[in-house]
């Protein structure tokens, strides 16, 4: 490496830092948590919409989450749409259309996967929901806080869409690959990122969050005890559990001091906010 081009390297690496942290939706989402835990709708408000589809976001929105998650992957012509699953067998009607299992999202082209029902399965009120695109799930969210977690596809690809949608100031990108994270922070040093968990959460862990400037720790709430949310709080990023449903459950984690809560009930959730059960913990 010409010593020219590791001052480029070192410079956006050091870069990235400082813009990662200036990220607008940073200051929106502490500022909300002082009034106790943001709301974040699990796909939408999926325990009564189809999850990962417009119908389930707008909901979610409407529900009072300032944060609507949802999942994407890219298409074989390497389009972003909504799914969870690496198959589309059990949210759409892909088996009857195409007669045989395991149909991949990878498999088929966006206008493929358009022409898939997407809500028939949640309940015939909501059959003709299809598969969104990235572009039509961020306009159903706006101006709540669009939480994107990448299931499968590139980083820079992302990053490349996101910045045509003119949105890399107005989402949070969340992932369980790490590595894939690093990489989205090396294409976009301003992207505001979470790091996702399963198991008991480390300081090596944290550690790691810490130097790709990710601003949230997503957790799973069965593996997170007291002292490491106490440790992700002292590692000054946000700290959010998924997913919680039972009120016993969301006060709890309201009482560990979680700054967002992932759940599939927004409403409920919301309404407990409002009405001063769920209150921010001291710090």
């Amino acid at each position: 490496m010409t010593n020219a081009l590791a001052l480029a390297v070192a410079v956006l690496f050091a870069a990235a830092p400082m813009a990662a942290q200036q990220s607008p939706v940073w200051q929106r989402l502490r500022d909300a948590a002082k009034d106790g835990p943001v709301v974040v709708a699990h796909r939408g408000a999926s325990e009564d919409f189809p999850e990962n589809t417009v119908a389930a976001l707008r909901a979610g929105a409407s529900a009072g989450a300032l944060v609507v998650e949802f999942d994407v992957q890219q298409t074989k012509d390497g389009a972003w749409v909504l799914l969870h699953d690496v198959t589309c067998d059990r949210t759409t009607d892909a088996v009857a259309q195409l007669g045989r299992k395991d149909v991949r999202i990878d498999e088929l082209t966006l206008a493929q996967a358009r022409a898939l029902d997407a809500g028939a399965w949640k309940g015939k009120a909501f059959a003709g929901e299809r598969l969104p695109t990235l572009a039509e799930a961020l306009a159903a969210i706006f101006p709540a806080i669009p939480l994107v977690e990448r299931k499968a596809g590139d980083a820079k690809a992302l990053v490349d869409e996101l910045r045509r949608l003119d949105a890399i100031d107005r989402v949070v990108v969340q992932a369980f690959d790490w590595p894939w994270l690093h990489e989205a922070r090396a294409a976009e040093p301003r992207l505001a990122l979470g790091v996702l968990g399963g198991k008991a959460l480390s300081k090596a862990q944290l550690d790691e969050a810490a130097a790709m400037q990710a601003g949230l720790v997503h957790w799973d709430h069965r593996t997170l005890d007291v002292a490491a949310a106490a440790q992700a709080r002292a590692a000054g990023a946000l700290l959010c559990v998924y997913t919680v449903d039972p009120d016993v459950l969301l006060l709890g984690a309201a009482a560990i001091g979680c700054d967002l809560i992932t759940t599939n009930r927004p409403a409920r959730m919301a309404a407990l906010r409002r009405d001063g059960l769920l209150r921010a913990a001291v710090r």
